[in-house]
C-alpha cells in the first residue's frame, strides 16, 4: 500500500535525488499495474488524474478535458487500483478545480486519508489557449485559472505537497503565489505514438517557454524555494527531454503519454510482430 508522506518529507526525498545528481521525474499511471512498473522503475512521484484513465483506452490526453466523466471521483475509483500497488514512492493526486460540486476541504482531507501524498492542478484551463474565445468566456464564466490556483494555495496552506501546471508568465506567478513546491512548465501536448500531438513545439520553443515561465516564477518567489520541471510538447523520449534539460533550469520532467503510453505501444507492437514471425510446422492432416 502506498506510504502517504508530508509535504516535508516529500521536499526532503526530492533534494535527495538532486544531491545525487539525478533529475525529479513523475510520471502519470492510469492503472495500478503501470504504477507498479513506475516505482521499479525509480520515478519519484506517480501521478494518478483523469487523462490516464483515457489513455488506458486509447483515447487521447485531451478526453481528460472534455465532458466524458466525473473528474474528481474518477481520481478516487483510480485510487483503489493504483495506491495498494505501490510500496515507497510518492503519489500525488490530479484534481479539477473547477468542479462545483466538490466541497475542496474535505475532498483534500479524503485525499490524504487515502493515501495521496500531495495534488497538482489537472484536468486544467491552461491547455485552452488563453486568449481564445472559448477560454475568456471560461474565465468570464468562473471557470478560469485562478481556480486551480484558489486550490492549490488551499491546499499549500493545509501543509499538502503541491505541483502546479503553468502555461504563461502570468499563470506561473499566480501558482507561484500560491505557494507550489513544484513549478510544472507545460510547453503543450506531447508528441509521438498512435494518439500523440503533430502540432507541438520545438525543442528551441520548448527550452524557450520552460525558461520564460520558470523566471516569472522566479518573480514571486526570488528564494527559488520551489523544484521547476518541465513537460509536454516534443519531449517525447529521455533523448529530446535530455536536450530541454540542458537548456533550462528545470530540474526534473513530468512524464505522461512519453511513460505510460508510447513505450507500450512500441512493446505490443513489436512483441507482436515477432510472435507473427515465428515458423511454424503445418501438419499434413490438417485441411487448408
Amino acid at each position: 500500500m502506498a506510504k502517504r508522506y508530508s509535504r516535508e518529507e516529500v521536499i526532503a526525498r526530492l533534494k535527495g535525488t538532486l544531491k545525487a545528481g539525478k533529475p525529479i521525474i513523475i510520471a502519470g499511471a492510469g492503472d495500478g499495474f503501470i504504477a507498479k512498473l513506475e516505482e521499479k522503475g525509480g520515478v519519484d512521484i506517480i501521478g494518478v488524474y483523469n487523462s490516464g484513465w483515457f489513455r488506458h483506452y486509447g483515447v487521447g490526453s485531451l478526453g481528460g478535458l472534455l465532458p466524458m466523466g466525473d473528474t474528481n471521483r474518477m481520481v478516487v475509483e483510480l485510487a483503489y487500483e493504483v495506491l495498494p500497488r505501490v510500496k515507497e514512492a510518492i503519489v500525488i493526486a490530479g484534481v479539477c478545480a473547477q468542479d462545483p460540486r466538490t466541497i475542496w476541504d474535505a475532498y483534500l482531507d479524503d485525499l490524504l486519508r487515502m493515501g495521496f501524498s500531495g495534488v497538482m492542478n489537472f484536468p486544467t484551463v491552461g491547455l485552452i489557449d488563453a486568449n481564445s474565445k472559448f477560454r475568456k468566456n471560461l474565465e468570464e464564466s468562473g471557470f478560469g485559472f485562478d481556480k486551480e490556483a484558489a486550490v492549490l494555495k488551499m491546499a499549500h496552506d493545509k501543509g499538502i505537497f503541491t505541483i502546479g501546471y503553468c502555461f504563461t508568465p502570468e499563470e506561473a506567478r499566480m501558482i507561484a503565489k500560491a505557494g507550489v513546491d513544484i513549478l510544472a512548465c507545460h510547453v503543450g501536448l506531447t508528441a509521438g505514438g498512435l494518439i500523440g500531438a503533430t502540432t507541438v513545439t520545438s525543442i528551441e520553443e520548448s527550452i524557450k517557454i520552460t525558461n520564460e515561465l520558470i523566471n516569472a516564477a522566479k518573480e514571486v518567489r526570488p528564494e527559488m524555494d520551489f523544484f521547476p520541471i518541465t513537460h509536454g510538447g516534443p519531449m517525447e523520449d529521455p533523448e529530446s527531454t535530455a536536450k530541454v534539460l540542458a537548456g533550462t533550469e528545470a530540474v526534473g520532467y513530468l512524464g505522461a503519454s512519453s511513460v505510460e503510453r508510447t513505450p507500450v505501444e512500441k512493446a505490443v507492437v513489436q512483441i507482436c510482430q515477432e510472435y507473427k514471425a515465428m515458423p511454424v510446422n503445418i501438419p499434413g492432416w490438417l485441411k487448408l
